[in-house]
């Protein structure tokens, strides 16, 4: 992958994430809930659970990964999630300097997918798969815009052990490539798409008939009586429901929808048809947490926004978005409530969008689209760049 800038402006950003990121981790209490800790130690130990009747008990890839490295387990399991966490966020860098945005835009929406709150969450209940999740998204896709679709499948053929999740881009690009008729193209991603379904399945099915693993009564299993969303939603009310999704994103509920206006056609249409797959993974998963798997197309287009809007604004904006989620995502008991935060940075993103707009920033198209010559050729060929 390459990032925006030299390479060593790149490793020291990287280097300056897993700083920051461990420092929360270490500051980070750990739950004081019932987690799914118990599973993934015990597939950590014994490789293989026989008649396990936990959904996790099929989400090997992580636990037998650090399974067979010595240490104690909490440590390994924080240290994944900061280097997944950091990981996510060059990636999302990467990605967004494919899709055309300045280094700055690249660099705010890389800082909005590490301080998220999914990131940050997963520093305080670390025993997941989710932040391999969200560092394969954004990389699976970089590949796919690259057309290094070979790559892609083998490595979404091998994420797909840790979660179902990341063959979903697959899909989605696909689907892209189809409405820009690059029939080529789109069957190649859909066979890789298939592949790593296939590659699910059969893991599935090993793990089912060889060793009887089964699904019990998890609520994502039921899909005719609402799925885990009907669980969900039944042991909250619905004001802390709606807290919880409002949480979730913050700002960027406010910001994403601008950018996608404002995006080139391709990043649009990639954009729009993630929400389909978005609402099937909120329906089968918590839907707060599973949303944040989407943070690659979330935050690079608020940081579109972002980038027209005043820069002590727009970062002082991002500076009381990373402030919140290190209450709402990683539980730092010594950081004050998180509403004053969240509050702060809509009302500091409401004044920059108005004097954006009365400035004429917002109504002026932000991208070179490429040529018409350019447009069949393969995107890697057809970046679009921010004046």
């Amino acid at each position: 992958m390459r990032f925006a800038g030299p390479q060593t402006t790149g490793a020291g950003l990287f280097g300056c994430l897993l700083a920051a990121l461990a420092v929360i981790a270490v500051l980070s209490p750990e739950p004081d809930r019932l987690t799914d800790r118990p599973i993934y130690e015990t597939t950590a130990n014994q490789t293989i659970v026989p008649d396990c009747t936990d959904l996790h008990c099929f989400r090997v890839l992580v636990a037998w990964t650090l399974g067979a490295i010595p240490g104690p387990s909490l440590i390994k399991w924080k240290t994944y999630a900061v280097l997944a966490n950091a990981s996510a966020a060059m990636a999302v860098l990467a990605l967004g300097r494919t899709w055309g945005l300045s280094s700055r835009a690249a660099l705010m929406a890389a800082l909005l997918s590490a301080f998220g709150f999914g990131s940050l969450y997963t520093l305080h209940d670390v025993f997941t798969s989710d932040p391999l999740m969200f560092a394969l998204g954004p990389i699976v896709v970089w590949l796919l815009w690259h057309e290094r679709v070979a790559v892609a499948a083998a490595v979404a053929s091998i994420g797909v052990l840790a979660k179902e999740f990341v063959a979903a881009p697959l899909y989605v690009f696909a689907a892209l490539a189809f409405v820009e008729h690059r029939r080529t193209l789109a069957w190649r991603t859909l066979a890789a798409a298939n592949c790593a379904l296939i590659t699910w399945l059969l893991l599935q099915f090993v793990l089912m008939l060889r060793f009887n693993y089964g699904y019990g009564d998890n609520s994502s299993t039921h899909l005719l009586s609402g799925g885990y969303l009907a669980t969900w939603l039944s042991k909250q009310s619905a004001a802390g429901a709606v807290s919880a999704m409002v949480n979730e994103f913050g700002v960027l509920w406010l910001l994403a929808p601008i950018g996608l206006l404002i995006a080139p056609p391709s990043v649009q249409v990639f954009a729009l048809g993630c929400i389909p797959v978005a609402l099937v993974f909120g329906y089968v998963q918590q839907p707060d947490r599973a949303l944040w798997n989407f943070h690659f197309i979330v935050t690079p287009l608020s940081a579109l926004v972002l980038h027209r809007l005043n820069p002590a604004i727009a970062w002082t904006t991002i500076a009381a978005f990373a402030f919140a989620n290190l209450r709402l995502g990683a539980q730092l008991p010594m950081v004050p409530a998180a509403r004053f935060a969240l509050v702060l940075s809509a009302l500091l993103a409401l004044a920059g969008l108005v004097m954006a707009w009365r400035a004429g920033q917002l109504s002026q198209w932000p991208w070179t689209w490429p040529s018409r010559e350019l447009r069949g050729a393969p995107h890697s060929e057809a970046v679009v760049r921010l004046p």
